[in-house]
């Protein structure tokens, strides 16, 4: 049984079975994947797939076992390798950080700006998609730390928060939410809104608070990202309901903004890590500048799940 077979199951999962796509991942071709997974069949004594001709339709029950420890030896040689790494050379590798756009966009480029100018021998991907995408980016091992609003009932990740977001409305000038105060979900609500897509924290958070006072207020657009509701409620198709980090008042300059976070719970943005990972040292220091009030000591916790610390997380 060879650690590449097992890395091939794993990717072919990812891809929801989809051998072209497992193949093209890890730069081999469909007929080498194919022979990989029946030798690690062979191997092993058992059946992983059930199968229709040469499609794979699912994994059979020892095949789910299975893939579960295949994701920890995977994952347990990964963290070999960064140990190694970072005994032979703490300052040179390569680091990837999945992120939202938002985060991208607004609460990262300082923290990435000091980052590199610190480890100029590491190089820095960015990997963007929704939180659940980040989450999924992490635990696939597709990423190394996400930074993302917290995703709900995510086991396969640990989860640290680091950060509150709050929430403004945003609105054209001269617009009459601007004189309410204070700002209640009915005035909201006689307007149309711009909010964030399914499967955003943001969004969730939103139409908890109106579901909860009865409302249904009129949603004409949704976006994936803050500078694209800010675009539409500047062309005056409706109000956006935003993270407070996304509006700058010296960028902004034909918008205006309305705190709303007395009307909309905060939304914690978190550190993203694979359980019982290895960190390189560089990714403790990325950490500690996004969230120096966070130690070390704190993040070994969280990946180890020996005791998720608690602690006062301050808004952005």
């Amino acid at each position: 049984m060879k650690l590449s077979h097992l890395k091939a199951l794993c990717e072919i999962i990812d891809k929801d079975l989809h051998l072209s796509d497992a193949a093209f991942a890890l730069h081999r071709s469909q007929p080498a994947l194919s022979r990989q997974i029946q030798q690690l069949e062979e191997d092993l004594g058992t059946i992983l797939f059930e199968r229709s001709r040469n499609r794979l339709l699912r994994l059979t029950p020892h095949g789910e076992f299975i893939v579960e420890v295949a994701r920890r030896i995977v994952g347990d040689a990964s963290n070999l390798r960064r140990f190694a790494q970072d005994a032979k050379d703490q300052d040179v590798g390569t680091l990837t950080l999945a992120t939202t756009h938002t985060q991208a966009r607004y609460t990262l480029p300082r923290t990435i700006q000091r980052f590199m100018a610190q480890y100029d021998r590491v190089e820095l991907t960015l990997l963007q998609g929704s939180p659940v995408q980040c989450c999924d980016m992490v635990a696939r091992g597709q990423a190394d730390l996400a930074v993302c609003a917290e995703v709900y009932d995510r086991d396969d990740v640990i989860q640290l928060p680091c950060h509150q977001m709050q929430r403004i409305v945003v609105t054209q000038p001269g617009h009459p939410l601007l004189s309410r105060h204070p700002l209640t979900l009915g005035d909201i609500c006689q307007y149309p809104l711009i909010l964030y897509g399914e499967g955003f924290n943001g969004r969730s958070v939103v139409d908890s608070a109106f579901q909860a006072a009865g409302l249904t207020p009129k949603v004409t657009l949704s976006a994936i990202d803050a500078d694209v509701s800010k675009t539409y409620v500047e062309m005056g198709l409706g109000i956006a309901i935003l993270a407070s980090v996304t509006f700058d008042p010296d960028k902004d300059t034909g918008l205006r903004r309305v705190d709303a976070s007395h009307l909309f719970s905060s939304s914690s943005l978190c550190v993203v890590m694979r359980p019982n990972s290895y960190l390189r040292n560089f990714t403790y220091e990325l950490i500690r500048l996004f969230a120096p009030h966070i130690t070390r000591i704190q993040i070994q916790q969280a990946l180890n799940r020996t005791n998720l610390p608690y602690s006062q997380t301050p808004s952005l």
